[in-house]
């Protein structure tokens, strides 16, 4: 029954709008499918590129040269690692047939990522590797080249480490020199990790980890000025002797 002044409200036929929700319902769910079988458009997948990536772009700040083959390759690394991309040079995604659906992605990012390497290059390594298409061969090729002067680089910062000591320097500053050395040597020359403990490692290997830790604690403290002799000397007769950061936050109280 119709009330004055007000208009009635045409009836819904409820079949035909549960039908339109659902084509709705089904449109979304196909879009999002073609979005999941489609590997470059899923942003945790390593063939994601994002909208705003450059292949004409610089990723890191530091150029190989040849010598400072350790410390291009660490930043390149974590490029790489920050963009998922680590995958096309480390060999973890080999190259697909051309006829395989993944193919034009990989290419895509295959091309991105030697670009970015070429890039990184001084103009005389770059020449010299300007037919290498492949990313992975890319990095191989410039690895074989230039890190085989690992030995005498260790060399050179094992000496430099023993050299290392306080002086003028604050602890902060004197830590950190120590810290890079320690850095660059333990990327030179890796423990290896085990593959025979399940869960906690108590081989050779970790006891050669132990080793190393309180090597670095005891250069730490022996580099240290004549004014911190005293928490030098407690933290010495510590059992078991600190590790280096717990050394160092004593140290960094103690000057404060």
């Amino acid at each position: 029954m119709e009330h004055e002044g007000i208009p009635s409200v045409p009836s819904v036929d409820i079949h035909a709008l549960a039908a339109l929700v659902n084509q709705i319902n089904m449109m979304n769910q196909s879009s999002t499918n073609k979005g999941q079988s489609n590997p470059a458009l899923d942003p945790v997948s390593p063939y994601f590129l994002h909208p705003g990536e450059n292949p004409g772009s610089a990723i890191v700040a530091v150029k190989l040269v040849g010598s400072n083959f350790q410390q291009w390759e660490r930043d390149m690394w974590r490029a790489l690692k920050s963009k998922n991309k680590l995958k096309f040079v480390d060999g973890s995604i080999q190259r697909p047939s051309e006829d395989d659906v993944l193919f034009e992605a990989w290419d895509h990012c295959n091309t991105y990522i030697a670009s970015w390497i070429n890039h990184s290059l001084s103009p005389e390594i770059a020449q010299s590797v300007m037919w290498i298409n492949s990313a992975e061969e890319l990095w191989k090729e410039l690895k074989h080249r230039y890190s085989h002067g690992d030995m005498y680089r260790i060399a050179e910062l094992e000496e430099e480490l023993f050299a290392t000591k306080q002086g003028d320097a604050s602890v902060t500053a004197y830590y950190t020199k120590l810290k890079s050395i320690w850095e660059e040597l333990k990327n030179l020359r890796p423990i290896p990790n085990c593959s025979r403990c399940v869960e906690k490692c108590t081989c050779e290997v970790n006891i050669m980890r132990g080793y190393k830790e309180k090597s670095r604690t005891v250069r730490l403290l022996r580099g240290l000025n004549e004014q911190f002799s005293t928490v030098r000397s407690q933290i010495m007769l510590m059992e078991p002797l600190p590790m280096v950061d717990v050394a160092f936050a004593s140290l960094l109280q103690q000057e404060r």
